[in-house]
């Protein structure tokens, strides 16, 4: 009996070893390539059908190479009765690099979005947005999180 249940363990330990065998081998791979093979992974999963949604944090992202362009439903993840997220749509930013720069985009806009448990009723509590290659997205204040566009709802009209 000893004997079935060591075999039994062993086999149990290889398989996961044998299933890794499939996958490329990238040890010797560069920093730069490393890099650029993470942002390959990001954008094959974000392009999946099976992701469903993300939550993007506080800071300056640019959209094609940390956030895919496409069209998002955007809510805030801010906790509490004042919890917020502060968004920014920009095509350039200061030098800096920390906020957008609002005297020179030809594109600029911005938008309060309200987390669920905000007591505040001025702002959305949700955003449609469509987002293009090489503009950045700022956020602050609270997380953001990404969902994709689904369509407009069906208001009922004949």
């Amino acid at each position: 009996m000893k004997k079935l249940i060591s075999t039994i363990l062993i086999l149990a330990m290889l398989l996961p070893a044998a299933a890794l065998s499939d996958l490329p081998d990238i040890s010797g791979l560069s920093f730069d390539e490393l890099v650029q093979l993470r942002e390959q992974i990001n954008l094959a999963i974000w392009n999946s059908e099976e992701w469903q949604e993300v939550t993007v944090p506080i800071g300056v992202w640019k959209v094609g190479e940390d956030i895919p362009a496409g069209e998002w439903t955007l809510r805030s993840a801010g906790k509490g009765k004042y919890g917020s997220s502060y968004v920014v749509y920009c095509d350039r930013i200061k030098e800096s690099g920390l906020e957008g720069d609002l005297l020179n985009s030809r594109i600029y806009q911005s938008v309060i979005i309200l987390g669920d448990d905000n007591e505040d009723d001025d702002e959305p509590r949700s955003v449609n947005i469509t987002i293009s290659k090489g503009m950045y997205l700022i956020i602050d204040d609270g997380p953001v999180i990404f969902t994709p566009y689904t369509g407009k709802p069906d208001l009922g009209f004949k």
